[in-house]
C-alpha cells in the first residue's frame, strides 16, 4: 500500500469510528430512558464519559498524534465487544420475546461488532502502524538519485529521479505533463 490509500484508509477509519460513537450514545441514550432514576443516570453519565474519550481518541487518530493508533484501536476493540454482547443479549430476548425488529436490531449489532473488530486487525497491521507512526511532518526517505519536485500544474509535491523523466510523464494527481516542451514556453 502507499501512502495515499493509507491516507484514504485512515479517513476512512476516522468515519467510522465516529458512526461507531454514534451508534453507542444511541445505545446509552436508550438505556438510560428506559431505567429507573439512578441507573438512568449512572448509564448516561457512562455513555457521555465514554462519548468524550471516543470522540477526543478519534480526533487525535485522525491527527495521527503519537500513540494513538494504538488508542484508538482499544477503542475499536472495546467498541466491538460491547455491541457483540449488546446484541446477543438483545437478540435473546427478543427471540424469547418473539419480536421481529428487535431481533434483527440484535443481529445488526453482532454484524457491526464484527466489523468494527475487523476495522482494529487492519490498524493494528504493521504496515499501516509504520506508516501512522511516521507522523505528519515526518521527512520522507527518498531512495537513491530522487530529488523533490513540485508539479508545474498543481503545484503537488513530488518525489522524481530528473534523469528518467520523459516528455510524456504525467502528474499522478492531476494528469498534467511533469516536462514541459520547448513550445510551450
Amino acid at each position: 500500500m502507499d501512502g495515499t490509500s493509507l491516507q484514504v484508509m485512515l479517513r476512512r477509519m476516522t468515519i467510522f469510528g465516529l458512526l461507531d460513537i454514534l451508534i453507542l450514545m444511541l445505545i446509552f441514550s436508550s438505556i438510560s430512558i428506559s431505567g429507573n432514576g439512578i441507573l438512568a443516570g449512572f448509564t448516561l453519565g457512562i455513555g457521555l464519559l465514554l462519548t468524550f474519550y471516543g470522540i477526543t481518541t478519534t480526533i487525535r487518530f485522525a491527527r495521527k498524534q503519537n500513540k494513538y493508533d494504538l488508542k484508538f484501536a482499544n477503542l475499536l476493540q472495546f467498541l466491538a465487544g460491547f455491541f457483540l454482547i449488546v446484541g446477543i443479549i438483545q437478540t435473546i430476548i427478543a427471540v424469547l420475546a418473539g419480536n421481529l425488529i428487535v431481533i434483527f436490531q440484535g443481529l445488526l449489532l453482532i454484524l457491526l461488532g464484527n466489523a468494527t473488530r475487523k476495522r482494529v486487525l487492519s490498524i493494528r497491521h504493521p504496515q499501516f502502524m509504520e506508516w501512522y507512526n511516521q507522523g505528519i511532518n515526518s521527512p520522507t526517505v527518498l531512495r537513491e538519485e530522487e530529488v523533490y519536485a513540485s508539479c508545474p500544474n498543481c503545484n503537488s509535491l513530488l518525489a522524481v529521479i530528473p534523469s528518467l523523466l520523459t516528455p510524456i510523464d504525467q502528474c499522478p494527481n492531476c494528469d498534467g505533463l511533469l516536462v514541459k516542451s520547448i513550445e510551450e514556453e
